[in-house]
């Protein structure tokens, strides 16, 4: 009898072992599994919004139910789209395991994951600024964005989208950094990374929109007759946070790159008997 328990152990086992890890190819197979068995939480997703799953649960039907999507790579199943109907059918079952429709592919690379995800996030409009530049740096498929996120971390600093810790090196904001990217040019770009790294030590209340947007604005303006070794040498006495709070009290112009300008010029000219530079910023 024991041994009889034994053999339908191992044959059970075998089963569920042959149902939860076959070689799928593409283009993607139909196949329900338990949410216990699906790999979630990847670098190139979105980060779970609980009002979202809330909505999902107040407006739940099975009927309108798509598959999630996944990708079999590994000998794991690495959710790809899906995050909230996943969070969302297990709370409706009390935080347990449920088992949910997937179209699952095979033979993609971690890059072509990311790819899709921003690929169907982008067709569902669903996507921030930020959250789609995180989904093309793990696909890697923009050049442009690749390159000023390998820039960034050359330069010891973390592009931090979809999070905002607040630590030194860590940058959240995303639009400035592109634009900052374009006005520049990668040696310029460089240069303004360079700078904050020598004046601020990578303090988080250097690396924020309005700083990013006036430091580049500065660097654009005044270029070749800026020294950056003075430059250093003269703002590191200021606080980064404080630069930006005296920059909001400036209503004359709406560009938060303009004013941080200004008053980065108005610190730079403090320093008696020393070069001034010549107002020329234009916003």
């Amino acid at each position: 009898m024991g041994n009889h328990n034994r053999k339908a152990g191992k044959s059970n086992q075998a089963w569920q072992e042959s149902l939860f890890s076959p070689e799928y190819c593409n283009p993607g197979t139909l196949r329900s599994l338990p949410t216990s068995k699906i790999t979630s939480g990847l670098p190139y997703q979105r980060v779970i919004d609980e009002r979202v799953v809330d909505r999902l649960v107040e407006e739940w039907d099975d009927r309108l139910l798509e598959p999630l999507v996944i990708s079999f790579r590994n000998g794991r199943y690495n959710l790809i789209d899906g995050q909230h109907r996943i969070a969302a059918a297990r709370k409706k079952n009390g935080g347990r395991d449920v088992m949910m429709p997937c179209l699952i592919y095979s033979g993609m690379t971690y890059e072509q994951e990311a790819e899709l995800c921003y690929k169907l996030d982008k067709a569902k409009k669903r996507l921030s600024l930020a959250q789609s530049t995180n989904a093309l740096i793990e696909s890697r498929i923009d050049k442009e964005i690749t390159e000023i996120s390998h820039l960034l971390e050359q330069e010891g600093f973390v592009w931090a989208l979809n999070k905002d810790h607040g630590k030194a090196h860590e940058i959240t904001t995303t639009r400035a950094v592109i634009n900052a990217y374009h006005s520049l040019g990668v040696a310029g770009f460089v240069r303004m990374l360079h700078l904050l790294e020598t004046t601020w030590s990578g303090d988080a209340g250097s690396l924020n929109a309005s700083m990013l947007s006036g430091m580049a604005l500065f660097i654009k303006t005044y270029g070749a007759e800026l020294k950056d070794e003075e430059f250093a040498r003269r703002l590191a006495k200021f606080d980064p946070e404080e630069i930006v709070r005296r920059s909001k009290t400036d209503f004359s112009t709406s560009s938060r790159g303009l004013r941080c300008a200004r008053v980065l010029l108005e610190k730079y000219n403090s320093k008696r008997g020393g070069r001034k530079l010549e107002y020329r910023l234009q916003g």
